[in-house]
């Protein structure tokens, strides 16, 4: 009952802060019950954080009212706060409830399919119409048990893996029907490989619907958006297009561009932002000397720093794996790791664990890092060393102290490199084409990188301007600042923590913003996949 109060409270603040804009857009009446006019579809589903409502209610109202949409959400009964900010600009809902995805019938054909699917294999790489249904089933399986792997020897495992892949059927036959019946143009999502949300993105995309999708960022103004298309399907929010690539490579070379990026380390690293903090709290930025000092690193012995993923969410959807998974990867990677004594290894858990909630369940606190390790590696040998997520050096510093970076596609990666650090990926969809990374074609030549450090061949400066130049479009280029909105404290928090500690209240008046009308101009224009801000010119 207290965290309905503190939610209603945070919807009650952010719905006085609109009041100005709320009468603008009533008054053109534009965002119209019309079932004659085109549809801005907001997937909103099962449970969403009060800040992507937040952002979808001021900017769906808008390109509503300015482009002439009628403005639709699907929703659930379940949750009346999410529901009042649908209802705050008059969106029409639609309720999952009513789309009765169970009671969907299956072909017969599709559930002899299912019926011939034994291994994990089986399911990771099973498609329907092009569509990858059975890494969406496995992916939202390991979010939801909180774990890299699973057991297809495990009934119970196999039962919940079943239960979606015939959900995700349904939902896509449900999905499609309903697009056409509510003329449906442009889709707003977050979540795009997960439950429902993977299937309802799936039939926009062979709709040849115009899809926008939602990311977060570190910053608590900032998100990132992505056009998915056939080209950027898979990819991750934070890559950049073909297109735009070939257009920021063309810019020149400019003091200001370098002097905004080494700023925007220092600040995604500092005290800025509440959503970057959480990942470092009690850290703090040393000298390489120090750092090394502290850590018993003997002078001229080079370092390897595996970086994490969350071992259990979003699999699959960013590119494609050299491994069958990232625990597979990880477990696999520390092997090798500890097979090869002539560098110091760091395996570093990643600092999500602080404040995602999931493992308190599932693991009993136990990071899932150290649960796999301890389960299929071991115990380590002195030259690989865990580092756990409340370790007093800044990632930053961690940064400066790794000679070699492993990782499949993490944020790590673009750092990294931008540092003239040597980076060694398993995987793509995110930057591996960019030319600043170690890439591996499989396995074995991967395993094989491995065992050959620290004797690998250093970043050349072309390798170096590029990762920066990357890095720059990554960190400052991608981020929409969020100018309408102030982030603050949601009630009944004195700090932000998990995800859903931020919220906003809106800094409108009776028109848009220019970030509103440029979203609104981009959101439209299905040639740009990416959402960029401009090259920074010299004075």
């Amino acid at each position: 009952m207290l965290e309905y109060i503190h939610s209603f409270r945070d919807y009650r603040r952010f719905r006085n802060s609109t009041q100005d804009f709320h009468r603008a857009i009533m008054k053109s009446g534009a965002v119209s019950s019309s079932r004659e006019k085109e549809s801005l579809l907001i997937v909103v589903g099962q449970g969403m954080n009060a800040q992507w409502l937040q952002i979808w209610s001021v900017l769906g109202a808008w390109l509503g009212s300015s482009r002439g949409y009628r403005v639709i959400a699907i929703t659930t009964r379940q949750k009346p706060i999410q529901n009042l900010y649908l209802r705050l600009f008059r969106f029409s809902l639609i309720y999952l409830e009513d789309l009765f995805i169970d009671q969907v019938a299956l072909p017969q054909e599709v559930m002899d399919k299912l019926d011939k699917l034994f291994s994990f294999r089986d399911f990771k790489y099973y498609e329907y119409n092009g569509i990858p249904v059975g890494k969406m089933a496995l992916s939202t399986f390991s979010r939801q048990r909180a774990t890299g792997i699973m057991d297809v020897a495990d009934p119970e495992s196999l039962v919940a893996v079943r239960h979606w892949l015939e959900r995700l059927h349904k939902s896509l036959t449900v999905a499609d029907q309903l697009y056409k019946a509510e003329s449906v143009s442009i889709l707003f999502f977050t979540e795009v490989f997960m439950e429902e949300y993977g299937a309802f993105y799936y039939a926009a995309l062979k709709n040849c619907l115009n899809v926008v999708r939602f990311a977060g960022t570190v910053r608590d103004n900032a998100i990132v958006l992505q056009h998915l298309t056939d080209e950027s399907d898979r990819t991750h929010f934070s890559s950049i297009s073909t297109k735009s690539w070939e257009r920021i490579l063309g810019y020149p070379d400019t003091l200001t561009m370098e002097m905004e990026l080494d700023q925007n380390f220092a600040e995604r690293y500092g005290d800025r932002w509440a959503l970057s903090k959480r990942n470092q709290p009690n850290t703090r930025i040393m000298s390489l000397d120090e750092a090394r000092a502290l850590l018993g690193i003997p002078e001229g012995t080079k370092v390897a720093v595996i970086y994490s993923h969350i071992l259990y969410d979003t699999l699959f959807f960013n590119g494609e794996d050299l491994f069958e998974n990232y625990a597979d990867w990880l477990v696999q990677t520390v092997k090798a790791a500890c097979v090869n004594p002539n560098l110091l290894w760091y395996i570093k858990v990643h600092p999500s664990n602080l404040w995602r909630g999931e493992l308190e369940y599932f693991n009993g606190g136990m990071y899932e890092e150290v649960r796999l390790i301890e389960k299929y590696v071991g115990k380590l040998p002195k030259h690989v060393r865990l580092v756990y997520p409340d370790t007093p050096i800044s990632p930053y510093t961690w940064l400066q102290v790794a000679d070699f970076g492993i990782t499949v596609r993490g944020t790590s990666g673009i750092e990294l490199g931008a540092l003239g650090k040597t980076v060694i990926t398993a995987g793509s969809g995110r930057y591996e084409d960019v030319g600043f990374t170690m890439n591996s074609t499989n396995v074995v030549n991967y395993l094989a990188v491995l065992s050959s450090l620290p004797e690998v061949p250093q970043p050349s400066e072309s390798q170096k301007r590029l990762a920066r130049r990357f890095a720059y479009a990554t960190f400052c280029m991608k981020p929409f600042i969020l100018d309408f909105l102030i982030p603050v404290t949601r009630c009944g928090r004195k700090s932000i923590f998990s995800s859903d500690d931020l919220v906003y209240i809106a800094r409108l008046g009776k028109v848009a913003t220019n970030s509103m009308r440029r979203f609104s101009d981009w959101s439209l224009d299905r040639n740009e996949i990416d959402f960029l801000n401009t090259w920074p010119l010299d004075a």
